[in-house]
């Protein structure tokens, strides 16, 4: 609401003459009051009529009083109206597209990052695990180290 106080006169002047040229009867009319506020501003009650609005706050009401109409702002502002004709199908089926292929691309990228846990998880798990370190080829036994002819006592200074 700070903002229209310090808007320039010529542009409030063109928007209350703009607004006042959107009514019917406002644009009939000589001295028509046009009320600013912000909407958050606005009082709606449910024993109001259709169209009847209080506010909260008056001192935030400004009301801009247009004397008369001036042709050549409304001929400006219809020169530069610019009405679009949506095809709001297209539009939301594009938006759906887009939102379906994002919801896709994460769903991938969480696969990619849970399978490269599991990956993780099982490296750690087997690097834990002593299934490496009892392998039937690397074991010797005692009566494989007698039938080789060595004594325990030259197997011991080996390993050390």
């Amino acid at each position: 609401m700070l903002l229209f106080f310090l808007t320039p006169p010529l542009i409030t002047r063109g928007v209350g003459g703009g607004q006042r040229g959107g009514c019917v009867l406002g644009n009939k009319m000589n001295n028509v009051e046009v009320v600013y506020t912000s909407w958050s501003n606005l009082k709606k009650a449910p024993s109001m009529d259709v169209g009847q609005v209080g506010f909260h706050n008056p001192r935030l009401v400004h009301i801009l009083t247009v004397e008369k109409r001036v042709n050549e702002i409304l001929n400006r502002l219809h020169k530069t109206r610019v009405e679009r004709r949506p095809d709001l199908k297209a539009e939301k089926d594009a938006s759906n597209a887009a939102e379906k292929a994002e919801k896709k691309m994460q769903l991938k990228d969480k696969k990619r990052r849970e399978e490269i846990e599991r990956l993780v998880k099982e490296r750690q798990a087997e690097i834990r695990s002593y299934k490496g370190l009892m392998v039937a080829e690397k074991m010797t036994s005692n009566r494989q180290i007698a039938s080789a002819g060595k004594s325990m006592q030259e197997v011991e200074d080996d390993f050390v």
